[in-house]
C-alpha cells in the first residue's frame, strides 16, 4: 500500500474514532487525497498574480483590477457548469452573482461583506483545471493589513492548522527579504524531510525589465539564472523561471480585432512608430498614429508596451502573418510554456505525494491538539502517522530531489541522473537490464557517499539515491 492509500485509510479510521470536532477535519484531510493538486499563486502586491493565473487557464477569469474580490482568496476548480460560491467564515455557503464583461469575470457579493467571506469558489468547465486547482491569493505587503493577513492565514502553516495549498507558485519582481520570509514560512517543517520541492519562484513582469526593451526577456532569463545559483533561494524553491504574464495572457486570449489593430500600427511609417513607442504615455497621446486613443489604450492595457513593441516587430519582420501566428509567438516568448512544463514535470507526477505531505502535517496537528483531552487517542494517531511516514520511500524521493537541487557538491550530470531516477518511471528496457543498471547505480552512489570530503547533506542525498536504486532492483527481481 502506497503513502496516499495508507493515509486515506488512516483518515477514514480517524474520522470514525476521534471525538466530534476532529472527525470532520480528519474526513476533510482524507478527501483532499482524492482531488486535483491545489496550487496557490502568491506574491507581493502588483506582482501580476491574477494575470498569470489567466495565462495558465487560457481565459481572462481572475479580476486584475483593484476591486473588492482581489482582496479575497479565490479557488478556480474544474466543474461541469459555471458557478461561483462564497464560503463564509461561519461555514455556510452562499451562491453569488457573476458575469463575463470585457472577457473577464466580475463577481458581485451583493449584501455579503468581504470580511465575512473565507474564500470564493469559482467552478468552471476548463480542461486546464482538470489536474490543477489554481488558487489566487491577495497581495502580500498590502497597504491594507487584512488583505495580506488573508494570504498568510491561508498559506502559512501554524501550530493549529496546515496550509490548504499543496504547492505554490510565488511571484516576485526581484528577491526581497519579505519574499524569502514568505517562502520560508510556506515550507512546513513539521513533516520529516521538509523540502521546497513544492515551490516554484517566478520572476514576474519580466517584460518590464529595462523599460520594456525588445530584449527584456533575455535580460530576465539572465537574472533568473543568477537567482538559481543563490543558495538561500535554492533552499526555498525548486526552480526560478521568468514570465511576462501580460504577454502570456494576451497571447492565450488574443482576438482577431486586436491583431488587425496591431497590423495597422505596423503599417505606419518608421518615424511615427518611433515617436509612439518611446513610452506608454506617448503611445496613447492625442494626434499620433493611425488608431483612436481608445483603441490604443485597450492595446496598452491588454499587451503592455513591451507586448505592443513585440507584436509590431514580429509583424513588420514578416515573422507572423495572422492572429494565430502572433498569439503563438507571444506565448512562446512569454515564458508561460516553461512554467507550464515545470508544473507538469515537477508537480503533477508527485501530486499524491505533495498532497500526502499536507495530510501528514494535518494529522500531526490533530494529534497535538488532542493530547490535552485524550492522551490515548493522541498517541494512537501520532504513532500511526510516524509509522506511515517512516515507511514511505516517496517522501525520501522528494528530499533527494531537493538535496540534489541545492547541493553544490553535485555535478550537473549527477543532478540529471537523480531527476530521472525520481521523476521518470523505469521502462523501455527488459527486467534483466533494468536490474543490472540499478545494481550499478547502488554501487556508484554508495561509493559516492563514502567520500570523506562530503558534507552531511551530500552523504544523505547519496544514501537516498542508493536506496532508490535498491527499490528498482527489488522490483525487477520480484517480477
Amino acid at each position: 500500500m502506497g503513502l496516499a492509500d495508507s493515509l486515506a485509510a488512516l483518515c477514514t479510521e480517524a474520522a470514525g474514532r476521534l471525538p466530534g470536532p476532529y472527525r470532520a477535519e480528519a474526513a476533510a484531510l482524507g478527501a483532499r487525497l482524492q482531488g486535483p493538486l491545489r496550487v496557490a499563486i502568491a506574491g507581493r502586491v502588483k506582482a501580476g498574480k491574477s494575470t498569470l493565473l489567466n495565462a495558465l487557464v487560457g481565459e481572462r477569469m481572475a479580476p486584475t483590477d483593484a476591486g473588492e474580490c482581489t482582496h479575497l482568496v479565490t479557488w478556480y476548480r474544474r466543474a461541469d457548469s459555471y458557478q461561483v460560491q462564497a464560503l463564509l467564515r461561519d461555514s455556510s455557503v452562499r451562491s453569488v452573482r457573476f458575469r463575463r464583461e470585457d472577457d473577464a469575470l466580475h463577481v458581485d457579493l451583493g449584501n455579503v461583506p468581504a470580511s465575512a467571506v473565507e474564500r470564493l469558489d469559482v467552478q468552471w468547465p476548463s480542461a486546464r483545471l482538470a489536474d490543477l486547482t489554481l488558487i489566487d491569493t491577495p497581495g502580500l505587503a498590502s497597504a491594507r493589513l487584512e488583505t495580506s493577513a488573508r494570504t498568510l492565514e491561508f498559506l502559512a502553516p501554524t501550530d493549529e492548522r496546515t496550509t490548504d495549498a499543496d504547492a505554490v507558485v510565488y511571484l516576485m519582481r526581484h528577491v526581497h527579504r519579505r519574499d524569502v520570509e514568505f517562502l520560508d514560512a510556506f515550507m512546513d517543517r513539521t513533516v520529516t524531510q521538509a523540502s521546497p520541492i513544492n515551490a516554484i519562484a517566478v520572476l514576474s513582469r519580466a517584460d518590464e525589465i529595462g523599460g520594456g526593451r525588445l530584449d527584456a526577456l533575455e535580460s530576465a532569463r539572465r537574472v533568473a539564472v543568477r537567482y538559481r545559483s543563490d543558495s538561500t533561494l535554492r533552499s526555498l524553491c525548486s526552480a526560478v523561471v521568468p514570465v511576462a504574464g501580460l504577454l502570456a495572457e494576451a497571447g492565450t486570449t488574443l482576438r482577431e480585432d486586436e491583431y488587425r489593430a496591431l497590423h495597422a500600427l505596423a503599417a505606419a511609417d518608421q518615424p511615427t512608430l518611433d515617436a509612439m513607442l518611446v513610452t506608454a504615455d506617448r503611445f496613447v497621446a492625442a494626434g499620433i498614429g493611425p488608431l483612436t486613443i481608445e483603441l490604443r489604450q485597450t492595446l496598452l492595457r491588454r499587451l503592455g508596451l513591451f507586448g505592443v513593441r513585440f507584436a509590431i516587430d514580429r509583424i513588420r519582420a514578416g515573422a507572423v502573418s495572422d492572429s494565430p501566428g502572433l498569439a503563438a509567438a507571444m506565448v512562446e516568448t512569454s515564458g508561460i510554456t516553461e512554467l507550464r512544463s515545470l508544473l507538469v514535470e515537477r508537480f503533477l507526477p508527485r501530486a499524491r505525494v505533495l498532497q500526502s505531505r499536507a495530510v501528514l502535517a494535518g494529522l500531526q496537528r490533530i494529534a497535538r491538539r488532542l493530547a490535552a483531552s485524550d492522551g490515548n487517542l493522541s498517541r494512537w494517531l501520532d504513532d500511526w502517522v510516524e509509522r506511515i511516514e517512516a515507511a514511505s520511500p516517496e517522501l525520501g524521493d522528494l528530499r533527494l530531489l531537493h538535496l540534489a537541487t541545492i547541493g553544490p557538491a553535485f555535478a550537473e550530470e549527477e543532478r540529471e541522473e537523480i531527476r530521472r531516477l525520481v521523476l521518470t518511471p523505469a521502462g523501455g528496457v527488459g527486467p534483466e537490464q533494468t536490474r543490472t543498471e540499478a545494481i550499478a547505480g547502488v554501487e556508484r552512489w554508495r561509493v559516492r557517499a563514502s567520500d570523506p570530503r562530503n558534507d552531511p547533506e551530500t552523504v544523505e542525498a547519496c544514501e537516498l539515491a542508493a536506496r532508490a536504486y535498491e527499490r528498482i532492483v527489488a522490483a525487477a527481481e520480484s517480477g
